[in-house]
């Protein structure tokens, strides 16, 4: 629990109770009276847990540690980058699942792809595994497949690449498991793939929420990251819906400060397949509908 409080006295930024000033703690409450003999319980009262040592402590729930460190999910930092910049002396904790080691190409001739300073965070609760960001672990004993806390800030290579500096990490219980049907990205990345639309998909006019569905681009692509995609199932057709892909919502502060490597770009007239969640439908307008899967090129 050293790196937890590490972590979340760093994220805090020295917040103090201000109920008593700051210069400390409340008093102690005074000890109970000792004049009294104990009562004996009603009799539906529920049987008496054991002492702590007859028992085997137990992990505190997820969720409560990600939010006692005020950490966000992997793709979130990407959004709310503008104010977690190292060289602003800014900092967070991020948290996701350890992936890959980024390999990229050598600089030798014939070198072939040798590994990068960086390895995939990948975001665990959007995108189906297709959402990471790059994270500089420094040899710091975690292994693939671990979720994780990680506090540091964002610093930009001499590649320009967004890259997470990290300085301490906290282990994090696994994450819960997915609804998501179809198999998760390999690798986070945001180059779309080609391949078959899947057995039991439906065109988007026709789809129900959580479907597999295919559908073509039919407008220019959004201005702003959130916009949604205007999709239909043929050119020519009335828009049906505004699609947003995952992790498209606006950024903070609108500071848009993602790469362009950290975008979607789809194509007019193409035809794409992804599993979508719920459809919103709206009177005398397009319906709106997130993706929860990305984006697959159809043959």
């Amino acid at each position: 629990m050293r790196a937890l409080c590490l972590l979340a006295l760093v994220a805090c930024q020295g917040n103090r109770d201000s109920s008593n000033g700051g210069s400390g703690s409340a008093p102690p409450p005074p000890p109970p009276a000792r004049d009294a003999t104990p009562q004996a319980p009603p009799t539906d009262a529920a049987e008496p847990a054991p002492p702590d040592d007859a028992k085997p402590e137990e992990p505190e729930p997820p969720s409560k540690v990600i939010s006692d460190l005020g950490a966000i999910s992997a793709w979130q930092a990407v959004i709310d980058r503008a104010q977690l910049l190292g060289r602003r002396g800014q900092h967070g904790v991020v948290y996701g699942r350890i992936g890959p080691v980024i390999m990229v190409p050598g600089t030798q001739p014939d070198a072939g792809l040798v590994a990068s300073p960086y390895t995939w965070l990948v975001d665990d609760t959007e995108g189906n595994g297709a959402l990471g960001i790059r994270v500089a672990l420094a040899n710091r004993p975690v292994k693939e497949g671990d979720r994780v806390a990680l506090g540091g800030a964002w610093q930009l290579d001499d590649e320009h690449h967004w890259f997470w500096k990290v300085d301490v990490v906290q282990p994090l219980a696994p994450a819960p498991k997915s609804d998501i049907k179809d198999p998760p990205w390999p690798v986070p990345t945001h180059s779309i793939p080609m391949g078959n639309i899947p057995y039991g998909s439906r065109t988007m006019t026709v789809g129900r929420d959580f479907d597999a569905v295919y559908f073509m681009i039919v407008g220019p692509p959004p201005v702003t990251e959130g916009d949604g995609w205007a999709v239909a199932t043929e050119l020519g057709d009335p828009v049906y819906a505004l699609l947003r892909l995952p992790g498209e919502r606006p950024s903070y502060g609108g500071l848009d400060m993602r790469s362009p490597d950290e975008k979607w770009q789809l194509k007019r007239g193409q035809t794409y397949w992804v599993r979508i969640g719920e459809i919103h439908k709206r009177e005398g307008k397009p319906a709106l509908i997130n993706a929860r899967t990305a984006p697959v090129r159809v043959n």
